[in-house]
């Protein structure tokens, strides 16, 4: 397995593993992993693109999440908006949703009269609705070069109504687990219906899975995760967030950002004692939350070594597997 990454510039982009890629496993001409955008939390960053992954299978993509950037992500991968058919949303925060909507207009204004279908948690239906109304203005103004097909006949949505099987065609089979990423209190907007979750994608060659955002979640990520060849997995650098908002954030905030970080993010000691139990082949660290100022990777690489012991992978965006 090779991966790869390349400077986001103007002037390069990612078109083959860099000769110094490092050797991880046996590579495949089935299933490619890219990793579109690695950038953890609403942050917006000249280093890391938005949380955002690209899975090619039998040369058909597959998008998992979609934050900001994700059109110019899938350009740097070769890749334009109108190849992707069919979007995965683990969850309905910003850094994961806010642009499968863009997405799918840049296709249509393209010329796609093809569907893409959007594959969320529940709510996914409804933001749909919006965005078709936030849309029509462009649409009005672009009929006259455009394809003349409705927009509604090209942007589809789909709510994930609980875990088990999600989707599946003649490249994959996608099934759902709810991770531990959301624990709202009664009376807040999300409680009793917002939902996270984690997918399991599986190949003709791989099974891929992707964490999502969550927290520590028992044994229920072990088990969804159990023999995964690659397991994409969110991390925090937990002492670093603490002295950077501590530095930065009212107390009450504070409290606040710090509860969420300790029971709905994961430390690489987290992800190194899920992967051990699931016994994957290899972890692949993204949706990275650091500190003010970064720091070297080993950082997370040791934390999950400690309960792991096979690969670790801290990912980049455009890395390839």
């Amino acid at each position: 397995m090779i991966y790869s990454w390349c400077a986001l510039t103007a002037l390069l982009v990612c078109a083959a593993p860099r000769a110094d890629a490092v050797e991880v496993g046996a590579s495949s001409k089935v299933t490619r992993l890219i990793l579109l955008g690695t950038q953890g939390g609403p942050r917006i960053t000249g280093e890391r693109a938005e949380p955002s992954n690209l899975l090619i299978v039998r040369n058909k993509p597959y998008l998992i999440d979609a934050g900001n950037g994700v059109a110019r992500q899938l350009a740097l991968a070769h890749f334009q908006p109108a190849d992707i058919h069919e979007i995965f949303i683990t969850h309905n925060h910003d850094d994961h949703n806010a642009d499968w909507g863009t997405l799918m207009g840049l296709a249509w204004t393209n010329g796609n009269t093809v569907p893409i279908t959007v594959h969320g948690p529940p709510g996914t239906q409804s933001m749909l609705k919006g965005y078709l109304q936030y849309f029509a203005p462009n649409a009005a103004a672009h009929w006259m070069e455009s394809s003349r097909v409705q927009p509604s006949n090209t942007m589809r949505a789909q709510d994930i109504l609980g875990p088990g099987l999600i989707y599946q065609d003649d490249n994959i089979r996608v099934t759902a687990v709810e991770n531990c990423h959301y624990h709202f209190g009664k009376g807040t907007p999300g409680y009793g219906w917002q939902k996270s979750y984690a997918f399991r994608f599986q190949t003709p060659d791989r099974v891929i899975v992707f964490s999502g955002d969550t927290g520590p979640c028992g044994h229920v990520l072990a088990e969804f995760a159990k023999g995964a060849d690659i397991l994409v997995h969110e991390v925090i650098d937990l002492p670093a967030i603490e002295q950077a908002l501590q530095a930065s954030t009212p107390p009450e905030r504070f409290e606040r950002l710090m509860n969420h970080m300790r029971l709905e993010h994961s430390t690489p000691e987290e992800v190194g004692q899920t992967a051990s139990e699931a016994a994957v082949k290899l972890v692949v660290l993204s949706h990275i939350v650091e500190g003010r100022g970064g720091g070297a990777d080993s950082r997370y690489i040791d934390g999950v070594k400690k309960f792991y012991s096979g690969s670790v992978v801290v990912g980049k965006d455009l890395m390839e597997f």
